[in-house]
C-alpha cells in the first residue's frame, strides 16, 4: 500500500513538473516583421558631456555584435531605438580610516523605447535600464575609471537586447 502511494506521489509530482515547464519560448518580443533598427544618437539630460555618444556607439556596437537585428538608417528601419541619457553620477562609495574616498562608483542610467514607423506604435516604451561599475581612482592593479565605464556600458547595452530581441 505505501509503495502505491508513493508512486501515485512521484506520478503526481512528474505531471506537474511537466505542465509548469512544458512550453518555453525563445521567440522574440520583436514582431516577425522587425529585422532592422536604426539607433539614432540619444538626447542627453546629464552634465556629462558627450556620454550620449559613447552610449549610443556601444548600443549599436552591440546590436551588431549580437547580430539578430540589422542596425539600419531610420528610412530603412523596422523599428527605431529612442532614448535619453538620464543619469550620470560617480560618487565616492567606500573610504579609508581618514575619510579619505578610495573607491568610487560610476552610475547611469537611460530612459528607452522601441518604435516602430510602419505602425507608428511603440513595441515597448520608456524602459528604465540602470546599470554601475565600481572603480579605484589611484590603486595600481585595480579597476580603473575607464574598465569600470566599459562595464556599465555592457549592461546597458544587454538591457536594450533584452528588451529588444529576447523574451524571458
Amino acid at each position: 500500500m505505501i509503495g502505491r502511494n508513493a508512486s501515485l506521489v512521484l506520478c503526481a509530482a512528474a505531471l506537474a513538473a511537466l505542465v509548469s515547464c512544458g512550453y518555453y519560448s525563445t521567440k522574440g518580443r520583436t514582431a516577425g516583421d522587425i529585422k532592422r533598427i536604426a539607433v539614432p544618437y540619444l538626447a542627453n539630460e546629464t552634465a556629462e558631456p558627450e556620454i550620449e555618444i559613447e552610449i549610443t556607439r556601444s548600443v549599436i556596437d552591440g546590436l551588431v555584435k549580437d547580430n539578430t537585428l540589422k542596425v539600419v538608417t531610420g528610412e530603412e528601419a523596422d523599428a527605431v531605438l529612442e532614448g535619453t541619457v538620464e543619469r550620470y553620477q560617480n560618487v565616492p562609495f567606500t573610504f579609508d580610516t581618514k575619510l579619505q574616498a578610495q573607491q568610487y562608483r560610476l552610475l547611469i542610467a537611460i530612459r528607452a523605447s522601441l518604435f516602430n514607423p510602419k505602425t507608428n506604435t511603440y513595441i515597448w516604451q520608456d524602459k528604465k535600464i540602470e546599470a554601475h561599475g565600481d572603480y579605484y581612482l589611484e590603486a595600481a592593479g585595480q579597476r580603473s575609471y575607464d574598465e569600470a565605464l566599459e562595464e556599465v556600458y555592457r549592461y546597458l547595452v544587454e538591457g536594450i537586447l533584452n528588451a529588444t530581441v529576447q523574451e524571458w
